[in-house]
């Protein structure tokens, strides 16, 4: 051993040396790394053990109220303030058009003309058959004056005894007859001048005017085209009129929200193909009933639009400021529990015992929803609860940050 210290072997000696050296090394590491695996897994089969030996940890939030001021954002859509289709009041062809799509007229400003030949006729024979009436009428003035000298002559013999009293009478009776035809050919001239007021009134149909100030939104005829009166389905609308210097918006407003719409209130108009412009409108009227196939109440928000650049048929976004005297209980969305029963949430007591809720909800913000009955402020409720979140069970609370109202 001592020779051995004094003098040190070889490279070639120490060669096998060296290597059983990093042999005996390699062993270790791979036992090293064999182990190692092994208690980490059974460490974390003590802590899952542990854990599962006590109540299982849940995330949990307590309730809070929403705020008793908030905005109400809905969907609406733009309507002219007046707005009407024109129909033909007469048959004819559409003589001229004036006219066209877009064009902003004026109260009275002729549209069109009708050609109706048939009430043009008409009107002229009325108006020849009142000349017949009118001379019809003064040769019964005419036979009357002669009647009633004839009477006066016969009524001053029948006092001088020269003729009969019968004779007398029938001259008189001649008078008579003769003043009743007067007064039938006036009853016939103003009948057949009524009749004339009344094709007159038909004539002035031809001419299709504007019922109030406005833009042309449609035109379905054109010159030479064929018209007919009335406004059924089968009959051809001559244009579409609308008022585009002040519209209306109308929305449909939650049953939950309606009873805070009232006549006079404010509201915001944005319209997303108008980027950075909003509108100011004021609620004028509602429909003051709730519609039952949606639950909705029909408001309308007057808009004025001078600018004319909001277009009739737009599709607008309202906002309303709207005040809750009892603001709701605001769940956040992932503690919100959906099953055969309805909508649920796991309240835990202050006991750590999970008991379920049944829910009525409101309005839904995207990220919490609104609670009308079941829960109240202060309520600890656990957040995504899972298959071991049952009624009855111990939990251990884990708070987190209560949710924004």
């Amino acid at each position: 051993m001592a020779d051995f210290l004094i003098n040190p072997p070889e490279p070639q000696q120490r060669k096998p040396i060296l290597i059983a050296v990093a042999f005996f090394l390699l062993l270790i590491v791979i036992a090293l790394l064999t182990l190692l695996p092994r208690l980490q897994r059974d460490h974390a089969l003590e802590q899952e053990s542990a854990e599962n030996a006590g109540p299982p940890p849940v995330s949990t939030v307590t309730l809070a109220t929403g705020a008793s001021t908030g905005l109400l954002t809905l969907p609406g859509s733009v309507q002219a303030f007046d707005q009407t289709p024109i129909y033909a009041r007469t048959n004819g062809y559409v003589k001229a058009r004036y006219v066209d799509i877009g064009d902003h007229v004026r109260k009275g400003q002729l549209l069109a003309v009708i050609e109706d030949p048939q009430t043009d006729q008409a009107l002229r024979q009325a108006q020849a058959a009142v000349v017949q009436l009118k001379a019809a009428l003064a040769q019964a003035q005419a036979n009357e004056h002669l009647a009633d000298v004839t009477n006066q002559r016969w009524a001053e013999l029948y006092k001088q005894g020269v003729v009969s009293r019968q004779d007398a009478d029938t001259q008189f009776a001649g008078y008579g007859a003769q003043a009743a035809a007067v007064n039938a050919a006036d009853a016939n001239i103003a009948a057949g001048q009524a009749n004339v007021h009344s094709l007159q009134e038909q004539q002035s149909f031809e001419r299709v005017t504007a019922p109030f100030d406005g833009v042309i939104l449609a035109r379905s005829i054109d010159t030479g085209s064929l018209i007919s009166s009335g406004s059924a389905n089968s009959v051809t609308q001559m244009f579409a009129i609308g008022q585009a210097g002040k519209v209306r918006v109308f929305t449909n407003v939650p049953q939950a929200d309606a009873a805070s719409m009232t006549s006079g209130q404010k509201a915001t108009v944005a319209i997303r193909e108008l980027p950075g412009s909003s509108y100011t409108g004021t609620v004028n009227r509602t429909s003051d009933a709730i519609d039952p196939s949606t639950r909705t109440l029909l408001v309308e928000v007057d808009l004025e639009n001078k600018d004319q650049r909001i277009l009739p048929g737009m599709y607008a976004t309202v906002q309303f400021s709207i005040a809750d005297a009892a603001p709701p209980v605001m769940l956040p969305d992932n503690a919100l529990i959906m099953r055969s029963a309805g909508p649920q949430a796991a309240v835990v007591d202050s006991s750590n015992v999970v008991h379920f809720h049944n829910l009525i909800l409101g309005r839904d913000n995207g990220t919490s929803v609104e609670v009308l009955s079941g829960l109240q402020p202060g309520d600890v409720v656990v957040e995504s609860a899972g298959d071991r979140v049952v009624d009855g069970a111990q939990v251990r609370p884990v708070q987190t940050a209560a949710p924004q109202p």
